[in-house]
C-alpha cells in the first residue's frame, strides 16, 4: 500500500526584471520579523521573493550586507524630535520612545542593531542626540555617557521582554492560563502577588505603558541631582 505524499504548491515566480534592492529589503524585513534572524538565509529570502538565490546575490553580496541594509532602512524610520524645544528631558523621552517603537514593531531590528557594530549615519545621529540632550539636561560628560548606556540597556531589555511575552501570549489559551495561575496563588505564601494579581495582569498586558512608566522614573532620577 503506497502512502500518498502531500502536494506542495509550486513557488510563485516573480515577474521577470521586477527584482530590485527595495523589494529585497522589504521581503527581508518581513521574513526577519516573522521567523527571526536565526531562520534568515539567502535561500529563505529568495523563496520569499519567488526568485532564484543567485538573483538576490546580483544585488547584495550576502546575508550580512542585507542585514546592514535592513538595519539602516529601519533606523530611517526613527523620527528625532525638533531641536531646541527648551525641554531636553522631553526630547530625550521622545527619542527613547521612538527607539522602543522600532524594536517592538520590528523585533528583527533588536538583534540586527545589537549584535553587529553600529553602522550608518542614522544610528550615530540617535546616539549623538541622546548624549547632547543629556548634557543639556545638566549631566557631566561622564554622567551623560553612563546615562545613555543605561537608557539604551533599559530600552533594549524592555523591548525584548515585550516581544517575547507577546509571542508567548499568542498561543491558544496562554492569557487565560496566566490569569488562572495568578488567581490561584495562596495568599499565605505569596501575599503581595495574590493581593496585586489583577493589577499585575493588567500591567503585563500593555508593555508600552509599562515601559513609559519606567522611562519616566529613570529620567526623573537621572536629572534629579543636576
Amino acid at each position: 500500500m503506497s502512502v500518498s505524499q502531500p502536494v506542495r504548491s509550486p513557488r510563485r515566480r516573480a515577474p521577470r526584471n521586477s527584482l530590485n534592492a527595495d523589494r529585497i529589503l522589504d521581503a527581508a524585513i518581513a521574513l526577519l520579523d516573522r521567523d527571526g534572524a536565526e531562520a534568515f538565509t539567502m535561500r529563505a529570502l529568495a523563496e520569499q521573493l519567488g526568485v532564484g538565490t543567485m538573483a538576490v546575490y546580483s544585488h547584495f553580496r550576502g546575508k550580512d550586507e542585507i542585514g546592514d541594509a535592513v538595519a539602516q532602512r529601519l533606523l530611517d524610520t526613527v523620527e528625532l524630535p525638533p531641536c531646541g524645544s527648551g525641554d531636553p528631558v522631553g526630547e530625550l523621552r521622545a527619542v527613547c520612545l521612538q527607539v522602543y517603537r522600532l524594536f517592538t514593531e520590528h523585533p528583527s531590528a533588536l538583534q540586527l542593531l545589537t549584535v553587529r557594530p553600529v553602522r550608518g549615519d542614522d544610528a550615530l545621529a540617535v546616539i549623538d542626540r541622546m548624549l547632547a540632550l543629556l548634557c543639556r539636561a545638566g549631566l557631566s560628560g561622564q554622567e551623560a555617557a553612563r546615562a545613555h548606556v543605561s537608557l539604551m540597556q533599559y530600552t533594549v531589555g524592555s523591548a525584548l521582554w515585550s516581544n517575547q511575552r507577546s509571542r508567548a501570549l499568542c498561543e491558544d489559551g496562554a492569557r487565560e492560563r496566566v490569569r488562572a495561575k495568578l488567581d490561584s496563588l495562596p495568599p499565605g505564601r505569596y501575599p503581595a502577588l495574590a493581593a496585586l494579581a489583577p493589577e499585575l495582569s493588567g500591567v503585563q498586558e500593555n508593555g508600552a505603558r509599562a515601559y513609559e512608566f519606567g522611562l519616566d522614573g529613570m529620567l526623573r532620577g537621572l536629572v534629579a541631582g543636576t
